[in-house]
């Protein structure tokens, strides 16, 4: 899980060990902390970063085919405009869709 999320979900844990640990002594001066609802919202920041996670996953192997296929469109592109501008004259490379000057 990204550092981003993990550390409010620890530093939320610690203090839900450390209420539950003196839940009598909040409790003596009144004081209430819902560690239940804390604890869903760690379960749910955790499934949300997970998500998340595997979702970059397969963003990376999406964006790295890309990038192989546009390697091999440019040299595939490459290769086929070459005899085009090697055996006919500037002026007719546009006909060819070639929108190359020189």
């Amino acid at each position: 899980m990204n550092k981003i999320y993990l550390e409010p979900v620890n530093k939320a844990r610690d203090l839900i060990d450390g209420v539950k640990k003196q839940s009598d002594l909040l409790a003596k001066i009144g004081i209430s902390i819902d560690v239940d609802l804390l604890s869903k919202m760690c379960r749910d920041l955790e499934d949300a970063g997970s998500a998340q996670d595997k979702i970059e996953a397969e963003l990376k192997v999406a964006r790295e085919n890309a990038h192989r296929c546009l390697e091999l469109l440019k040299t595939a592109y490459n290769s086929s405009k070459a005899p085009i501008k090697q055996n006919f004259a500037p002026e007719t490379w546009q006909s060819f869709g070639l929108a190359d000057k020189k």
